[in-house]
């Protein structure tokens, strides 16, 4: 039986055009309904345990723009891989796109064309847990990053259940299972529309720590 924690606690936030949308905590699984769990090697497998318990325990860890600290309530998407990574003694970028360089630069890397419309392509065959997932167009970036890059998650694998690819990652709307949340959480690995600003950009492997 599949195991699945929801939170009954909601919080108040506006989107763009100022309506007021109540958001749930993200649900979470546990390691062992994912399907490929067992025959990661040890990084992998140390990323994704440390992801689902992160994501379960006792504080909900809101989407909180600007952090990477999980005493200050949350993360941002960015702030949540950051915040893994060093919990496991690598050595990330802090924002999005400077772990997109940083996974880039160190050749375990794979780029998603724009023709990509679904999670079933042959480009995701090499898509493994632990990876990094790199989207561009989620929002408008201010700042003067170098490559386009503004939301990065953390692929889990793929539920015994029924095959369904997920991800962990602090977003404010993402949905698991069709129910939208806030935080950091399990959510739903997928591919953007081709009517969406958002595009999947890229995947890699985190380089291995330091000895």
């Amino acid at each position: 039986m599949r195991v699945l924690t929801l939170a009954l606690v909601f919080v108040v936030f506006s989107d763009a055009s100022g309506a007021e949308k109540n958001y749930p905590r993200p649900a979470t699984i546990e390691a062992g309904h994912l399907k490929e769990f067992e025959t990661l090697s040890p990084d992998r497998k140390a990323l994704v345990i440390a992801a689902l318990k992160l994501a379960s325990g006792e504080q909900w860890l809101k989407y909180t723009f600007g952090s990477a600290d999980s005493e200050k309530g949350g993360f941002d998407c960015s702030g949540a891989t950051y915040f893994l990574l060093r919990e496991l003694s690598y050595h990330p970028a802090r924002s999005s796109a400077g772990q997109y360089l940083w996974i880039r630069n160190a050749g375990n890397f794979t780029k998603v064309g724009p023709d990509v419309q679904e999670v079933e392509d042959p480009v995701f065959h090499k898509l493994q847990p632990g990876d990094l997932v790199f989207w561009s167009g989620t929002y408008v970036p201010t700042d003067e990053r170098v490559v386009k890059i503004t939301h990065v998650a953390i692929y889990l694998g793929t539920e015994k259940q029924d095959g369904r690819p997920v991800m962990a990652c602090s977003t404010n709307g993402r949905s698991y299972r069709g129910r939208q949340s806030n935080g950091f959480g399990v959510y739903d690995f997928r591919v953007p529309s081709q009517k969406s600003k958002s595009r999947l950009v890229a995947f890699g492997t985190p380089p291995a720590p330091p000895p």
